[in-house]
């Protein structure tokens, strides 16, 4: 038997991974109309999109002050928010179980992020951003991935008990 979130429960954990997602959200945004701080000097976001081969529609994003992450991030928050409130079981279950799943990944990701900030990643290469920037994408990587799990599992809870077929 599996245990069961209390809806409040899950709901705080959605609005905690919200908070947590909003500094990285605003920092990124701030990148996109070309703000500067965070960023290692001389460092260029839209051209280091353009230098990787990131897909036109990412550069034009960029350049047009909407980073990708930042609306991904937007996205999960929203997910996760309708994996708790009754307005998402409206939708089907199916459309928002499977990348709720898929988001946890940004647990270990985030984890993985910290570790290798924290050992300074022990290369000599130039950093793209200024240690500070990291708690903020630790912080969205690890509230998103853990507001969408719990949120996930709130709803496959609220579906065992009050069995309702799910859509």
């Amino acid at each position: 038997m599996t245990r069961m979130v209390r809806p409040a429960a899950a709901r705080m954990v959605v609005a905690l991974g919200s908070v947590a997602a909003a500094p990285y959200i605003a920092l990124k945004t701030y990148w996109a109309f070309g703000g500067r701080a965070g960023l290692a000097d001389g460092f260029d976001v839209v051209g280091e999109f353009e230098k990787n081969g990131a897909p036109d529609a990412l550069v034009w994003l960029e350049r047009h002050g909407m980073d990708f992450t930042a609306v991904l991030a937007l996205t999960a928050v929203m997910l996760a928010s309708a994996l708790v409130w009754p307005w998402g079981r409206r939708l089907p279950r199916r459309l928002l179980l499977a990348p709720a799943w898929a988001g946890t990944l940004l647990i270990p990701y985030g984890l993985l992020t910290a570790v290798v900030a924290l050992t300074m990643n022990g290369s000599h290469a130039a950093p793209s951003i200024t240690q500070w920037v990291v708690p903020a994408g630790v912080g969205a990587f690890l509230g998103i991935g853990t507001a969408l799990g719990i949120g996930a599992w709130s709803h496959l809870n609220h579906h065992a008990v009050t069995g309702r077929r799910p859509r």
